[in-house]
């Protein structure tokens, strides 16, 4: 596993935060003005413990609400809890798309596919709704962040970005081929800002995943790619006192500074207040790369619809808020689908050991995979009909949801060519395996591993003294 340490660079007065040695698909060193922490943090998401995928690991003193509202059951309209700002100035037609090569599959140019059962919108429109009781449109999140407005459109960051737009998928035998740039065919947020002082630019991304999924899922670093051309990398490198069990989440770090020290907590690190997230859960990295948290809202239609918006690492596809009531069920309605995964009960531990209060979703290993507490499994997937390649099938495919983990934190199958993955069982945090750039967990009565992710074992001078 792979490690990120963060260093400062003062340039034209904006501090750039740089991660060193970072990893192909690590996650971002969160900026904002105030260093990381000294000795680094884990290139990829939350901390916390975790049951192996396809377990059902029991609620630990019963699962409580999520904070920020109360969420409506499966098929039900969600309360309001403050959610996300829509973005200004509309859903954006395509920019500057990539023709398919010859003989291959076409080419998305990133724009929004057509929704089942409707007619396809004209281009730099929203598409038809799919048939049935239409869900509400920006439904309740449980995200406590004040996202930016998207007030900057496609055409003037490819201008400022000095390059196109670009994403392809193209099958080649028993692969796809992913590549795009970094630079969206959507509204953004403006960058540099107060939360984020990283500038956008061209990126190069190219994978292979597999058409027909298989082999055994692991934890994700950058869990896929978008039909906008950018990554989806959910994880911080944002951790209390240094400590990757307790890595702070993107869009829940409205709650962070109440555990920093100067605001009376007890996180001796430095951190930013704010991660500068526009409202597409989006933000850049030092390297400039633009990649989502979370939902990316102006990729969505104006009403609900079955839309995929990008290609995972092990080749399903990445879908986002909306789904059958009944999975297989083409006629059953459209609803808003909901995470499995719910807040611990009780109080984190607290002095040396962590950051003590109760878990209110602040950090990753505030949540536990709770097995049928909502609609999806503990990777954010399911099967179902769904359509893929413009036909409609039932398959695996994965979900961005209003509720955590928000993008998925692990693969379901074997990853693909390009894309960083531990191999293991646990992927997510609740009882007993790991979380991506979280250490796995010891045998009963040890703790984590020091800093070379393996339990026992000699220790060297490149992750700490004494062993586990």
């Amino acid at each position: 596993m792979a490690h990120l340490r963060a260093s400062a660079v003062v340039v034209a007065g904006l501090t750039l935060w740089a991660c060193d040695p970072a990893s192909t698909g690590g996650s971002d060193a969160e900026v904002g003005g105030a260093p990381a922490s000294a000795g680094g943090a884990d290139a990829a998401a939350v901390g916390g413990s975790s049951g192996l995928m396809g377990g059902t690991p029991a609620p630990s003193g019963g699962t409580p609400a999520p904070s920020g509202g109360t969420p409506a059951p499966s098929g039900g309209t969600p309360a309001p809890s403050g959610g996300t700002p829509a973005p200004s100035g509309g859903m954006p037609g395509p920019v500057g798309g990539v023709p398919a090569p010859s003989g291959g599959e076409p080419a998305s140019s990133g724009g929004m596919p057509a929704p089942v059962g409707g007619d396809p919108a004209p281009v730099g429109g929203d598409p038809a709704p799919v048939g049935g009781d239409p869900a509400p449109m920006r439904p309740s999140t449980e995200a406590n962040v004040a996202l930016l407005e998207c007030n900057v459109t496609a055409a003037q960051l490819a201008a400022s970005a000095g390059a196109a737009h670009q994403f392809s998928a193209v099958v080649n035998g028993a692969s796809r081929v992913l590549s795009g740039n970094g630079i969206v065919n959507h509204d953004i947020g403006t960058f540099p800002n107060p939360g984020n002082p990283n500038q956008i630019s061209p990126q190069v991304y190219n994978y292979a995943v597999p058409v027909a999924p298989a082999g055994a899922g692991r934890q994700s670093t950058i869990f896929g790619l978008a039909l906008s051309g950018s990554v989806f990398d959910p994880g911080t490198a944002e951790t209390w006192n240094d400590d990757p069990t307790w890595r702070y989440e993107a869009l829940r770090f409205g709650t962070a500074p109440g555990y920093f020290v100067a605001n009376g907590g007890t996180d001796a690190t430095r951190h930013p207040n704010s991660l500068g997230l526009d409202c597409n859960n989006a933000h850049v990295q030092p390297t400039g790369a633009y990649h989502y948290h979370g939902i990316p809202t102006n990729m969505l239609p104006a009403q609900p619809a079955l839309t995929q918006v990008g290609w995972a690492g092990d080749g399903y596809p990445i879908f986002a808020v909306w789904g059958r009531a009944t999975p297989n069920d083409p006629a059953s309605a459209l609803v808003e689908l909901r995470g499995s995964w719910q807040l611990k009960a009780g109080e984190r531990p607290s002095g040396d050991a962590g950051p003590g209060g109760p878990y209110d979703g602040t950090f990753g290993a505030d949540w536990e995979y709770v097995a049928g507490s909502g609609d999806l499994d503990e990777c954010n997937g399911r099967v179902g009909l769904v359509p893929v390649d413009g036909q409609v099938v039932s398959t695996y495919h994965y979900m961005l949801t209003n509720t955590f983990p928000y993008v998925p934190r692990c693969w379901h199958a074997a990853p693909g060519q390009g894309f960083n993955g531990a191999a293991g069982g646990g992927m997510m945090p609740g009882g007993g395996g790991m979380m991506p750039g979280q250490l796995p967990m010891c045998t009963p009565g040890q703790r984590m591993c020091c800093g070379d992710g393996v339990c026992g074992g000699p220790e060297t001078a490149q992750n700490c003294a004494a062993d586990c």
